[in-house]
């Protein structure tokens, strides 16, 4: 009877403890995970911020690579100091077209000068002698007029064709007279401003002309317009190259601007800042590791794969070459806010979606702003902070600030 009393004494006391190891059984933890890390790794290939394929400006036969008799020439491989000739055209035509132009300013500067210069004095006797001389002919000529009209009009022993004839002398020689007239009031006054003005304007032209014709013979020789390495080479000597549309020839790259280019989810976009975010861009080319920040970030997402480009800048002498794969560590001074938390872990009071979350020995209920479902968790964009300890169990087990049953911490 005795043993059935203290039984039934100790029965209240242990229903309690039952209950306790059961609420213990049916809670747990779980860590509230970040959506995004605050570091990621990177891949891209390295490319020259500065390289050309190289053609020419005029048209013409290749005649040959680097400067005459050069051994070796430049070639795929190679590299060419900016200035240093890449290859040369037949100059021939160049030359010729040359020459002419030359020669047309020396006729052009020949014909000013005599304009500007003084008038001499034996061209002016020159010309007044010739005026005299024609003076002379048209007083014979006169004299024989009038000695033919009247052998042909009183005496009528001449034709009048002889008569007409004379007559006809002494126009062309009046138009004569004109004309020498002309050229001596010319030589005694000099050029007029017009006609400088024109000879001055024929040796503009003609100083341009030979300009021109120098700078095509100049370009016949292609010269390099930067340091770098020759990649591809797309003609040969006896090809003929055109200048319209332009004929690649050699394809250069400098080596002196590298960058690379790396995709990163666009989640990041609002953290990626140049010159701050930074970097660790490994690479088996490179002898050691490189430390430096993003130096340009590409204002645009692709829509297809959700990225965005974020550019490095690699400083000269690393090694590294055009087309090179490269590693790299970005890392973010905050997290993006948005965790992951298992779906059992959320709950609906009052309408409103929640989580119990553990603090300072208690449970503390938390409203959230819920994202995406995942297979077995579900996105919380605001309400819970990356690693705080989420409690999962039933909604019955959970009450607003009661205490953590024993067994379950928050640290």
């Amino acid at each position: 009877m005795r043993r059935h009393l203290l039984c039934l004494l100790f029965l209240p006391a242990l229903a309690a403890n039952l209950i306790a190891a059961e609420e213990r059984v049916s809670l747990s933890l779980a860590t509230a995970q970040p959506l995004y890390p605050t570091k990621i790794t990177a891949t891209g290939r390295v490319q020259s911020l500065v390289s050309a394929r190289i053609s020419s400006r005029v048209s013409g036969t290749i005649i040959g690579f680097g400067e005459k008799d050069q051994n070796p020439p430049p070639d795929v491989g190679r590299h060419v100091e900016a200035g240093q000739v890449l290859f040369r055209l037949d100059p021939t035509t160049f030359q010729n077209s040359l020459a002419v132009a030359e020669a047309a300013h020396r006729l052009a500067v020949a014909n000013l000068e005599n304009l500007r210069a003084p008038t001499r004095e034996e061209r002016i006797a020159q010309l007044e002698l010739a005026l005299a001389e024609i003076d002379t002919r048209i007083a014979d000529k006169k004299r024989d007029e009038e000695r033919f009209r009247r052998l042909v009009e009183v005496e009528r022993s001449l034709p009048p064709r002889r008569l007409e004839e004379v007559r006809t002398e002494l126009d062309v020689l009046a138009a004569q007279r004109k004309s020498a007239e002309a050229k001596l009031r010319e030589a005694k006054r000099g050029p007029t401003a017009t006609e400088l003005a024109i000879a001055e304007a024929q040796v503009g032209q003609a100083e341009a002309t030979v300009k021109v014709a120098r700078k095509d013979l100049d370009d016949s020789s292609v010269k390099a317009p930067f340091s770098g390495i020759i990649t591809r080479r797309f003609k040969s000597p006896g090809d003929y190259i055109t200048n319209m549309p332009p004929a690649e020839v050699l394809e250069l790259v400098s080596l002196d601007q590298l960058e690379v280019e790396m995709q990163v989810p666009e989640a990041y976009y609002p953290l990626v800042k140049a010159g701050q975010t930074p970097v660790h861009l490994r690479s088996p080319l490179m002898k050691a590791d490189l430390a430096a920040t993003v130096s340009r970030v590409v204002s645009s997402i692709d829509a297809a794969r959700g990225t965005f480009a974020v550019r490095l800048t690699i400083p000269a002498g690393q090694g590294l070459v055009p087309g090179a794969f490269v590693t790299a560590d970005i890392s973010f001074e905050r997290a993006i806010q948005d965790v992951i938390v298992p779906m059992r872990a959320v709950l609906e009071i009052d309408g409103k979606p929640c989580v119990f979350v553990a603090g300072n020995g208690q449970m503390l209920r938390k409203t959230v702003e819920l994202g995406d479902r995942l297979t077995e968790g579900v996105v919380v964009k605001s309400g819970v902070e990356a690693g705080q300890k989420v409690i999962i169990g039933p909604a019955e087990a959970l009450k607003d600030k009661a205490p953590l049953p024993a067994g379950l911490s928050d640290k």
